[in-house]
């Protein structure tokens, strides 16, 4: 591959968990020199797996290896002075510095932005934890569901008449990676022009609350409360999620029921993909309104006909009448989807000690760089070369290991 996109860029990162070493792990596989600064018992997500034959192994995590593809680990114990004096050094030379310490934490450390800005002005230094830096909140412990609950987006998920539920996986650690990313990306941007760095915070709770912007501007405008509503979205009933053949589709009629171009003008595409011009004088397949109302009575008529097809089907026919249906792949249909072989999505690492692994890539594409994702490092794999860049010797660093700094 041709040199990395953002190959000119150093990046510390002093960062565990997801959130903060997704970030970092974006940096790295386009091409930045990211140093992973571990504590010398490990970023606690190589014990968290999964692990090959359920035999936890702190080189096997599977969340670790996808987590930290091409970047170099140190051990660092950054609570001791030695620690922080290491640190320092390392910043000397660097871009960026991603943490996730709970607010506080750092300057106690004497590592806070406001003690490391006068000499580091051109650092970025970027903060991600459940809350952020400010408010009432910012001490409080959270995770990804935490962040769900309190963004409102837990609120509208669900049955109206049962409790609020959050989405499979860890999205908010993930929206706030994103969103992390970006925020360094700006900063630096910034910094070309104007000289100086700055302090980039972000929150888990208003990552996850940015992806769910509707319903707060909804009650902002108009004062309402979008209560839960089954899997459905309020805009395109019944937008159901229902049982097929083999499994699942999402179904989405449209609106209104408008023509689709591939049929005759008096036609709903629904009731052509159902092989039933009949049903186009229900008022079920041409009134988005009444769907709202009726929405029992439209899946009752829909059903049938979907348990007497597989996904595949379904959806490329629904497709071809203009309407976006979509399957629900299981995780083993996943990694042998057609379109995302296509487009690369999974790539094949070789690990020196969980071997070769399938790892997704970064969600988007560049025409000019593509993403070439070396291995995760081994614990402490770089010491001795990041230590001796930093300007200490094999005596140094033996003495170091010793007092457990490293």
């Amino acid at each position: 591959m041709a040199e990395g996109a953002l190959s000119d860029l150093r990046v510390i990162e002093l960062a565990q968990g997801i959130a903060g070493p997704y970030c970092g792990k974006l940096f790295a596989d386009l091409g930045a020199e990211v140093v992973k600064v571990e504590p010398p018992e490990g970023d606690r997500a190589r014990r968290l797996g999964p692990f090959p034959d359920d035999e936890p192994h702190s080189e096997k995590s599977g969340l670790f290896l996808h987590l930290n593809t091409g970047k170099k680990s140190v051990t660092l114990d950054v609570s001791t002075a030695s620690g922080a004096v290491i640190l320092k050094k390392l910043l000397a030379r660097a871009d960026v510095l991603v943490e996730s310490s709970q607010p506080g934490r750092m300057a106690e450390w004497s590592l806070g932005y406001e003690q490391l800005k006068d000499d580091f002005p051109k650092l970025v230094y970027a903060s991600v934890t459940p809350f952020g830096q400010t408010g009432p909140y910012r001490d409080y412990q959270g995770n990804s569901i935490t962040a769900m609950a309190v963004s409102g987006l837990m609120y509208v998920t669900g049955h109206p008449d049962r409790e609020p539920l959050t989405t499979g996986g860890t999205p908010a650690d993930y929206f706030a990676a994103l969103q992390l990313w970006v925020g360094i990306l700006t900063a630096l941007a910034y910094r070309e022009r104007e000289g100086v760095g700055q302090w980039v915070d972000v929150s888990l709770m208003e990552a996850a609350a940015s992806a769910d912007e509707y319903n707060s501007l909804m009650y902002g405008f108009l004062g309402a409360i979008r209560r839960r509503f089954y899997s459905r979205h309020v805009f395109t009933y019944p937008a159901d999620i229902m049982p097929c053949r083999d499994g699942h589709v999402v179904v989405v009629p449209g609106a209104f029921g408008f023509p689709s171009p591939m049929t005759p003008d008096s036609a709903s595409p629904m009731a052509l993909m159902l092989g039933d011009l009949e049903l186009d004088k229900d008022i079920l397949f041409n009134s988005f309104f009444e769907r709202i109302l009726r929405w029992r009575d439209f899946n009752a008529l829909v059903e049938p006909w979907l348990l007497e097809h597989d996904a595949g089907e379904i959806v490329e026919l629904a497709q071809a009448l203009r309407m976006p249906f979509a399957h629900v792949p299981t995780v083993g249909d996943l990694l042998e989807d057609p379109h995302l072989k296509e487009r690369g999505y999974f790539l094949e690492v070789e690990h020196p000690e969980a071997g070769r692994l399938v790892h997704p890539r970064a969600p988007f594409q560049m025409a000019e760089a593509d993403f070439d994702p070396a291995p995760a490092p081994l614990l402490g794999q770089h010491n001795e070369e990041v230590l001796r860049e930093a300007g200490y010797e094999g005596e140094d660093i033996l003495i170091l290991r010793d007092r457990g700094v490293i």
